[in-house]
């Protein structure tokens, strides 16, 4: 069976199972990728019904060139990061496919410091590796060793969090691997939880473990308005990495304006530190950094651009608009569950409610949210937008970004859709309303 080169994507190795991604391409991929670090290897998974089958064959081909496996089981990508970073691993692999549907599978690479491997960091040259087949083999004896990471993983996060006061929240885990890691810290922090579906069920019975579509945060939201006590929603993607959140009113919670609100509580204590911000996201969010003593970072879209600047560059966090935080007393990961521990931390200290902790944030800005259009020429669209709104300033960090005194915009390609991504700012609803019909008859 040939090997699909398509597999290979931009911030991981992703396919539907078997048809892209198989048990031929993990052996492969494990032998390059323990090549390629020089040490032993670190695995989790998630809870997918093909992961076993991937794991076998992983493990296999990394124990083929000569190196150990330390086996995490089924676990969350943070946990596999943490024991990567921690434990000073060279190297750890999560078969994955994050928030994708279940006949999805993947891997996402990690090397030291659990620097996340990228197409120009660490994919192509994995790749290459994988069609070469020139691999040393040793006798390909299995060795393979259990390891509990859950255990250090969970004191690292109370030791941080000992502060949260008694509240009552909901958590939706989609089926995920999300309940794995947060029950337990839960459990010893004293929180009062109402679970939606923490059971791990790799065909996603009950809504695809994606919160950052909003349809996927209908029985959340519908739970938050059932029970008038809750506090806060908390919604974990697949693999939980990230977590998206509802306030006590039942309204889904900008990722923006939340960093902008953190931001302000995190400075007070750390002024002139670097803050990495979306490019996407308001100008509420830079301005906000600036005024409380950060240095505000705008940042091309993809979490992996994010924690390499704060390990190699410093700064003290940073967030993107798909859920991703990162915090540097983290280990510069973004985990979905010290996210949410750190926002209950600052709603503890604050004594405010989610949406007030928000709210001074995102008053006077008006934002579309991503809207998702299918184009048949990329390239073509884009140079007709710069065009036609040449009298704007025009930026091209990531796609385009065109700035007027009153609105803004930025279109982009999709990394992993074949789709184009629009988000439109403007300073009244009307104003961004006639904008945002403007835009998508023209992109259409």
């Amino acid at each position: 069976m040939k090997i699909d080169e398509a597999i290979f994507r931009t911030y991981d190795i992703r396919g539907v199972y078997p048809d892209e991604i198989n048990g031929q391409a993990a052996f492969k991929i494990g032998q390059a990728f323990a090549t390629y670090i020089g040490g032993d290897v670190v695995i989790g998974c998630d809870v997918r019904n093909s992961s076993p089958e991937l794991f076998e064959r992983l493990a296999a081909g990394v124990n083929s060139v000569g190196r150990k496996v330390y086996d995490l089981g089924i676990c969350t990508t943070p946990m596999l990061n943490f024991a990567v970073a921690d434990k000073k691993f060279a190297g750890g692999m999560m078969i994955t496919a994050s928030h994708n549907p279940g006949k999805y599978n993947g891997i996402k690479l990690v090397g030291r410091r659990a620097i996340q491997f990228m197409k120009d960091l660490g994919i192509s040259e994995i790749k290459e590796l994988v069609f070469a087949d020139s691999f040393e083999k040793t006798d390909g004896k299995k060795n393979i060793e259990s390891l509990d990471i859950l255990t250090d993983y969970s004191k690292h996060l109370l030791k941080s969090f000992s502060g949260i006061k008694k509240m009552k929240i909901i958590v939706d885990c989609g089926n995920g691997v999300g309940a794995i890691s947060a029950k337990p810290v839960f459990e010893k922090l004293g929180l009062d939880v109402t679970w939606l579906y923490p059971e791990p069920d790799g065909n996603y019975p009950n809504h695809p473990a994606n919160p950052a579509e909003e349809k996927n945060l209908v029985d959340l939201i519908s739970k938050i308005k059932q029970i008038t006590e809750a506090e806060i929603g908390i919604a974990f993607d697949g693999d939980a990495d990230r977590a998206f959140f509802i306030d006590e009113n039942g309204a889904p919670v900008n990722i923006g304006f939340l960093l902008a609100a953190i931001a302000t509580e995190e400075l007070r204590n750390h002024h002139d530190e670097k803050i990495y911000y979306d490019l996407r996201f308001s100008h509420s969010v830079a301005k906000t950094i600036k005024n409380a003593g950060g240095i505000p970072i705008k940042t091309k879209v993809g979490n992996p651009f994010y924690k390499s600047k704060m390990i190699k560059e410093g700064g003290l966090m940073g967030a993107e608009m798909s859920g991703h935080f990162m915090y540097s007393e983290n280990y510069c990961l973004d985990d979905g569950l010290f996210s949410a521990l750190k926002i209950l931390y600052w709603l503890s200290k604050t004594g405010k409610s989610l949406s007030e902790f928000v709210e001074p944030y995102s008053r006077g800005y008006f934002v579309s949210g991503e809207v998702n259009l299918e184009v048949s020429d990329t390239k073509k669209v884009l140079e007709k937008l710069k065009e036609k709104y040449s009298t704007g300033k025009i930026e091209e960090i990531d796609g385009v970004t065109v700035e007027y005194s009153d609105w803004w915009f930025n279109l982009r390609a999709s990394n992993t859709e074949p789709v184009v991504r629009l988000n439109i700012e403007a300073n009244s609803k009307v104003l961004l309303a006639q904008k945002k019909t403007e835009l998508v008859n023209l992109i259409k």
